[in-house]
């Protein structure tokens, strides 16, 4: 099993911190990253997204969806852990072995 650690850095890195260390910048373009994790015991994605609040700050928010519409969110653990920066939550997801990270920039695919 893996444990995939999920979290925004400054205004414009999303990423995962635990295995990969693999992120994508988005240059803080007020756009969604998404990582879709595939393992042939499922599939699901985690999107983070920047965004600005009423007031001049802004803060990551960080949560997961099916991959498509008939495709069910496999029942793997998942928890959420406050940040020492304030900022982000972190997410962490264990996921099976065999499971793979391809990276998306507001729809787009990236290279991590």
């Amino acid at each position: 099993m893996k444990t995939f650690k999920f979290e925004g850095n400054s205004d414009d890195t999303f990423g995962e911190y635990g295995v990969t260390n693999d992120d994508v910048n988005n240059c803080a373009k007020n756009a969604p990253i998404q990582c879709d994790i595939t393992s042939s015991y499922g599939q699901l994605s985690v999107v983070g997204h920047y965004w600005i609040s009423p007031s001049p700050h802004g803060c990551w928010t960080i949560g997961i969806a099916p991959i498509d519409e008939d495709v069910k969110i496999p029942a793997w653990p998942v928890r959420f852990k406050l940040s020492d920066e304030g900022y982000s939550p972190s997410m962490e997801i264990d996921a099976p072995d065999d499971a793979k990270l391809t990276w998306y920039s507001n729809g787009n695919l990236v290279n991590a």
